[in-house]
C-alpha cells in the first residue's frame, strides 16, 4: 500500500504489486508504480514537465531513445519521490548503478562528511594557522611602511659601519692617492715633527688643530671639502650614480672630493663634520633628522 502524492490530487491509499520484483526492470517498477496509482502516463509527464514520449522510453527501458543515462536516472528518481516509492531499488536496474560495496561505501562517506563539517573546519575555508600566517605578513608589512626614516637612516649607518673595512680603495692612505685624480684626495692631519733628544718636549698640540681645522690649498679647487672632528660614515655618489666615497671619516681628517654633479651626500653623525661646498662652509643642521643623518644634492 502507498500514498499518492500531493502533486496528482487527494492522498489516497492505493495497492501496489507484492510479486517478487527481482526479474523486473526498472520500467516495470515505474509502471507498476504508476498504475496502482491509477495514473495515466500523460499525467505524470505533465507533473514533471517532461514529454510523455520520454516517460514512455523509461517505462520501455528504452535508455538509447532518452539524451543519456544520467538523463535517465535523474527522470526516474523524480517518478519515485512523485509517486512516493523507494528509489533505490529503480535506479539500481538502470545503467550507471554502483555495485552493492560502492554504494554502501558511498552512504558511510555521506554521513561522515556532514559530521567533519560540523566539528571541523568546513570545506572550502581556509585553516587558522593560514589566516595567521598571513594577518601576521600583513601587519609586517604595514609596520615596515610606517617607520620613522629615522631607523632607516641608523641602519644605513650601522651597514656603513661594517662594509668600511673591507673596501680597500676607500681605506688607502693619502700618500696612495694621486694628487691629480679627479675623484677626490685625502688630507691626513699635519703630524708634528719628532722633537730632538735634546728637546725637553714634543710641539704643542694648538697648532696641529689649526692645521687639521683648515684645508691646504690643494683642496680650494674640490667642489666638496669634509672635515670630520669626530668619527662619521660618509656616502658621496656623483651624476650616474658612481660612487665616489663611501667609507668611515675618522676624527681629525680632511677628505676633498671633485666629480660630475649633481652629488648625491648622506652623512652620518653630521654634529661631528664640517661640510664646505665649493670652499664656503655648508651648515647641515636644518638637513638633519632626529637620527643624525643628514641628506642633501650639490647641484651643477
Amino acid at each position: 500500500m502507498i500514498e499518492k502524492a500531493s502533486e496528482f490530487g487527494a492522498s489516497a491509499t492505493v495497492p501496489l504489486m507484492t510479486g517478487d520484483r527481482t526479474h523486473m526492470t526498472a520500467g516495470d517498477m515505474l509502471r507498476e508504480a504508476r498504475e496502482a496509482h491509477g495514473l495515466h502516463l500523460d499525467m505524470v509527464a505533465a507533473a514533471l514537465k517532461v514529454t510523455p514520449q520520454k516517460l514512455a522510453a523509461l517505462e520501455a527501458d528504452d535508455i538509447e531513445a532518452l539524451p543519456d543515462p544520467v538523463f535517465a536516472r535523474a527522470l526516474a528518481a523524480s517518478v519515485c519521490r512523485a509517486l512516493r516509492i523507494d528509489p533505490a531499488p529503480v535506479l539500481a536496474k538502470l545503467p550507471g548503478a554502483q555495485p552493492a560495496g560502492l554504494a554502501e561505501a558511498d552512504r558511510t562517506m555521506s554521513k561522515a562528511l556532514p559530521s567533519q563539517a560540523r566539528s571541523g573546519n568546513p570545506a572550502g575555508r581556509p585553516s587558522r594557522p593560514l589566516l595567521t600566517v598571513v594577518v601576521l605578513l600583513l601587519v609586517g608589512a604595514a609596520a615596515l611602511f610606517w617607520l620613522p626614516q629615522s631607523l632607516f637612516d641608523r641602519l644605513g649607518e650601522v651597514f656603513a659601519r661594517i662594509t668600511a673595512p673591507g673596501e680597500s680603495t676607500d681605506t688607502q692612505p693619502a700618500s696612495a692617492v694621486a694628487p691629480s685624480s679627479p675623484a677626490g684626495h685625502v688630507v691626513e692631519p699635519v703630524q708634528p715633527a719628532a722633537a730632538p733628544a735634546a728637546a725637553p718636549a714634543p710641539a704643542a698640540p694648538a697648532p696641529v688643530a689649526q692645521a687639521v681645522a683648515t684645508p691646504p690649498a690643494a683642496a680650494a679647487s674640490d667642489l666638496i671639502v669634509f672635515v670630520a672632528r669626530e668619527e662619521s660614515w660618509v656616502t658621496v655618489n656623483e651624476a650616474g650614480g658612481k660612487s665616489l666615497l663611501r667609507r668611515t671619516v675618522q676624527a681629525g681628517e680632511t677628505v676633498g672630493l671633485t666629480g660630475t654633479p649633481p652629488l648625491s651626500v648622506v652623512v652620518g653623525r653630521a654634529s661631528g663634520i664640517d661640510v664646505q661646498v665649493r670652499g664656503k662652509p655648508f651648515d647641515l643642521k636644518p638637513l638633519t633628522r632626529a637620527g643624525g643623518v643628514a641628506r642633501f644634492e650639490v647641484k651643477p
